[in-house]
């Protein structure tokens, strides 16, 4: 059974994605002018980017903001649009003629969300329960828990910066139409799993439903979220025409996601704690 694969242009998202980055000027030298770079300044930096700011502190040495991206846009990207507008600005307010390298090569950068690591996983282990699945004597449900191996947590790491970007993943069936069982889950997640070292990510967790699955992962900076759903949304796709055929015709669906899917961003802390703790350093950082 042959299904149309999901093209860029046709998905559509409801999303979260918040993300914390720091860098820092070259060996920690102290630049003055950086202290008074404020949020609204920087939004006015970075607004032909389409990268929405949430908050920002800066002092002579570093620089720490949160932003909110869209899933076209990977963070490695959106890490250089920030620190090249950055730099530009700070040349500007230096007075320098010629390019130097003001900032320093690497960055940090966590997601953060409206959920923390913690809830991401308690949900996801208790969705038989949420959908009223708990007191089936065989429970439609496929609930996987994994530990990335040292060849994908090399992979998911970046050369030149320090990230820890996790996401909570969920796809539809088309027509929210029952077709995952255990079996067609464990081939499904099989699959997902071979893609990890080519694609970048690790998978976490996955919490599969008759008609919709959760994912927890972790990706490298150079993926965009959106990509990593187009690709398991075609592999699981293919699994199931390939291994299931019959299952699908007995669903009815003649394509197996709907075109949609909803990505959120979580680390351990969340977006709140985040801001918080960033209009704490600013407020110290400005009473010296």
């Amino acid at each position: 059974m042959r299904m149309q694969e999901y093209s860029a242009d046709e998905l559509r998202f409801a999303y979260c994605y918040h993300c914390y980055l720091h860098w820092s000027t070259s060996c920690l030298r102290p630049y003055h002018p950086l202290a008074d770079l404020d949020l609204a300044t920087f939004r006015d930096l970075v607004s032909e980017h389409d990268i929405h700011v949430l908050e920002f502190a800066s002092d002579p040495t570093q620089v720490r903001v949160l932003v909110s991206l869209k899933p076209s846009e990977s963070l490695s990207a959106c890490a250089s649009k920030l620190k090249g507008r950055t730099s530009l600005w700070l040349r500007k307010a230096l007075a320098l003629e010629q390019a130097r390298n003001l900032l320093g090569k690497g960055y940090f950068a966590c997601t953060a969300g409206k959920s923390t690591r913690a809830q991401i996983d308690q949900y996801l282990s208790g969705q038989g329960q949420h959908h009223s699945y708990g007191d089936r004597i065989l429970p439609p449900i496929f609930v996987e828990q994994f530990v990335p191996s040292a060849e994908i947590e090399s992979q998911v790491r970046a050369k030149h910066a320090f990230t820890f970007l996790q996401f909570h993943l969920v796809l539809s069936v088309m027509g929210r139409r029952g077709v995952f069982a255990v079996d067609e889950a464990r081939v499904v997640t099989e699959a997902w799993s071979a893609l990890q070292v080519k694609l970048r990510f690790a998978l976490l967790k996955v919490s599969f439903l008759p008609d919709h699955v959760h994912l927890a992962v972790r990706v490298h900076p150079g993926l965009c979220p959106s990509e990593l759903v187009r690709a398991l949304m075609n592999s699981g796709q293919e699994v199931i025409g390939q291994r299931f055929p019959h299952v699908a015709i007995a669903a009815g669906v003649g394509r197996l996601w709907q075109p949609s899917a909803y990505i959120g961003s979580y680390g351990d802390l969340a977006s709140p704690q985040v801001q918080k703790y960033l209009c704490d350093w600013s407020r110290r950082a400005a009473d010296g």
